[in-house]
Parts: C-alpha cells; sequence; structure tokens
C-alpha cells in the first residue's frame, strides 16, 4: 500500500510537469517566482507519507526543481518535506476560492490577467502574480490571505496524521485561545484532551516558507515591497492564531459536567477569510517606501505624517501604492476592467450599475430561467418541488 500510494504521489507532480524527462540540456525561460503556481498541483487530499529510501528522497529534489514559481528557498522545503506540498496546493486553491467569492460584487474580483510562459517543464502560469507583487491593497490582502491558507491546511495535515513531522499539539496550554462562549463554564477546572489543533507548528511552517525569501530579498535590494508582503504575511497568520477557540465536552452522570475535557481549535477558513476582508476594508495603512529604505532596523512606517509614530499592529495590512480604478482594461497590469460584468441596477452598494460600471452605463438583457418553486415537504422523508420559469433582467456593463 505504502509503495502504490509513493507511485501516486510521482505521478501526481509528473502531470503537473507534463511528462517531461528529468534530466536535459535545454535551458528554460526566466519566469517569475510564485508559489501560488502551486494551485495547478493535483492531489489527492491527506496522503499519509510513505517510507523511501535516500534515493528517492534525491528523485523528489529533482521533481521540486521542476515546480516552477517556487523560490530557491521554497524548493529547498519541497525537497526535505515534499509531502507537506499537496496541502500548501490545497490552501492555496482554498485562498483563492474565498478570495474569489469576498470580492465577486467589486471592481477587483480577485482576478487578474495572467501570463503564460512555455518552459521545459511544460506551461507556468503565472497566477495572479501582477497583482502580487504590486505592492497595493489587493496584493496586500493576497499575501495575508495566502499565508493564513498555508498556516491552516498544514495544521489539518498535522492532525489528520499525514504529516509525520507534526501531529496534535502536545502543549495547548502554551498557545494563545478565547476560552467557551459560556462564562461560567470557561471559569471550571477542566483538563486538556482530544486533538488540539498544531497552530504553532503550522505558523513555523508558514514563516519558512514565505519570510526567509522575502528577508533575503529585502537585504540585498532594499525593496520596501519585500517588506511589505512579509509584514502582511504576520497579519494572515494572526488571523489564526488570534482567534483559537477552546472547545469543551463535558462528563458526567446525566450530562451533570462533574468534570471536562477541553482542545483547541481553529476558526474555519471561511470565518478567517471574512476576518481579513474586514482587515481589508478598514485596517489597510499605506507605509513610507523613502524612510523605510534608510532605516537599519528594518521598520515599517505609516506613510500619513500625523501617524507616523505608531507602529503597525499585527491587524492591520500594510501597502506601497495606491489601488488603480480596475474600471479600464489594461493588460500590461493584469487588470481585466469592469466591461461585460454583471451589476445590479437598483443597489447601493459595490455590485450596483453605477459603480462597477465606473459610469460607462450598462446592457440590458432579458433571460429565461429555471429555478424550483412550491417545494413541499412529503412524509417521510422527501422534498418535491415543481420546475418553474421566469423572465430575468440581466444588466451587464460596457
Amino acid at each position: 500500500m505504502n509503495f502504490l500510494i509513493f507511485q501516486i504521489f510521482l505521478f501526481v507532480l509528473l502531470v503537473y510537469a507534463q511528462h517531461t524527462p528529468l534530466s536535459g540540456t535545454q535551458s528554460s525561460p526566466q519566469v517569475p517566482y510564485n508559489w501560488l503556481t502551486l494551485a495547478f498541483v493535483g492531489s489527492n487530499d491527506y496522503l499519509p507519507r510513505p517510507h523511501y529510501q535516500s534515493s528517492d528522497r534525491d528523485h523528489f529534489k529533482e521533481l521540486c526543481r521542476r515546480l516552477d514559481g517556487l523560490n530557491p528557498n521554497q524548493q529547498a522545503m519541497c525537497a526535505e518535506n515534499p509531502f507537506s506540498i499537496p496541502f500548501v496546493a490545497r490552501g492555496v486553491r482554498e485562498a483563492i476560492r474565498e478570495c474569489e467569492n469576498k470580492f465577486k460584487f467589486e471592481r477587483w474580483n480577485c482576478s487578474s490577467r495572467d501570463e503564460v510562459t512555455e518552459t521545459r517543464h511544460g506551461k507556468f502560469q503565472d497566477i495572479l502574480g501582477k497583482t502580487l507583487r504590486s505592492a497595493n491593497k489587493e496584493a496586500a490582502f493576497l499575501s495575508a490571505i495566502m499565508a493564513a491558507s498555508i498556516v491552516h491546511s498544514i495544521t489539518k495535515g498535522c492532525n489528520t496524521g499525514n504529516l509525520t513531522e507534526c501531529g496534535c499539539d502536545s502543549k495547548p496550554g502554551m498557545q494563545r485561545y478565547q476560552a467557551d462562549s459560556d462564562s461560567a463554564m470557561s471559569r471550571d477546572q477542566f483538563s486538556w484532551g482530544g486533538c488540539s489543533d498544531n497552530v504553532p507548528y503550522g505558523i513555523r511552517y508558514a514563516r519558512r516558507f514565505l519570510d526567509e525569501w522575502e528577508s533575503q530579498q529585502f537585504d540585498e535590494t532594499k525593496n520596501v515591497a519585500h517588506l511589505v508582503r512579509r509584514h502582511n504575511n504576520f497579519v494572515g497568520r494572526e488571523a489564526i492564531a488570534q482567534n483559537i477557540r477552546r472547545q469543551c465536552r463535558c462528563h458526567g452522570v446525566s450530562g451533570s459536567c462533574e468534570f471536562k475535557t477541553c482542545w483547541l481549535q481553529m476558526q474555519k477558513f471561511s470565518q478567517v477569510s471574512d476576518l481579513l476582508k474586514k482587515r481589508y476594508d478598514h485596517f489597510a495603512v499605506q507605509v513610507e517606501l523613502e524612510d523605510v529604505t534608510r532605516k537599519a532596523n528594518k521598520r515599517l512606517r505609516r506613510k500619513e505624517r500625523t501617524e507616523r509614530k505608531i507602529p503597525l499592529r499585527g491587524n492591520e495590512m500594510a501597502y506601497v501604492h495606491r489601488s488603480p480604478s480596475y474600471c479600464e482594461k489594461n493588460l500590461t497590469a493584469g487588470i481585466l476592467g469592469t466591461a461585460g460584468r454583471e451589476c445590479i441596477h437598483n443597489s447601493y452598494s459595490s455590485e450596483s450599475c453605477d459603480l462597477l460600471c465606473c459610469g460607462r452605463g450598462y446592457n440590458t438583457r432579458l433571460e429565461i430561467r429555471q429555478t424550483q418553486c412550491e417545494c413541499k415537504f412529503v412524509w417521510c422523508c422527501e422534498v418535491k418541488c415543481k420546475t418553474c420559469t421566469e423572465e430575468v433582467a440581466v444588466h451587464t456593463c460596457k
């Protein structure tokens, strides 16, 4: 069985690499570092790690080199712990889904025009790369939610026993957490039990996977964008670490709760993304570029003069450049524009035709749509519905 699982994982990476040979002298086109391309690496979720020999590790090391978009630090982590990569890939896909869901009614809807480059390993798609490197508010959100996705996915991998480098947290009392909503119950004595989420391991993994490279690049280039991404990675990790809940179960005769056992649990990732969207909306701070590069202590500083002495907090996203309007298509910047987007003409929110269409107006067409209607519960146990047709006015931006 272990040999079969090992073969499955090899097949997953080989499919991603378009079945090209491991060796060759053909030079590969230069592509930007963008680890979000792991979203295209397919995997069977939560594969247990098989035992493999040192020669197999060398093979994995070569396979990791073929994952275009990983920087040297990330390739080293891939070779060191290859079975963590499917969890990172799964986290990226979940983060992209959440991003698209949170911004689906806004001018930037978590999409971009991605460059596709042919390499000797296959097709490299620079997914959301131009936005991620733009150092604006949208880039800040992407950095934060992607960092949070790594923590969340790796931690889940630990709990399910599919990553042998970690397991349940053996010292949950060392973590920050929020007690039960029932204040009386939260004051009671309890003992730790069950399987607490090993968030500290997930945070260490995410910090190494993302921050080490950004720190090295800032030391070499003094480009403030690397510090900004590092800070937003921290914001994403904190969105999980600050909101760990203590869950408890009562024990005793007839549910008397004579004693209870408790464990720590992360929020659902949809709740984490909700929190990060609120921080994007209300707690995004523009930072000063010139003063940051002069300082040797590598601290970001607010651009607003009256607030420069206030340090950046862990719930504040940082950005350097103001965002474009995202109204008009700009393929050089990866912006698709809002032409053709569906809007709601009688709304006063971001999805309104006035706001989403940027004053260009909108087209209206009638569509016939089928929906389920007149649903009734039939004993036992079925719900029967009729199919109704209705004429709907659909508005799209010019």
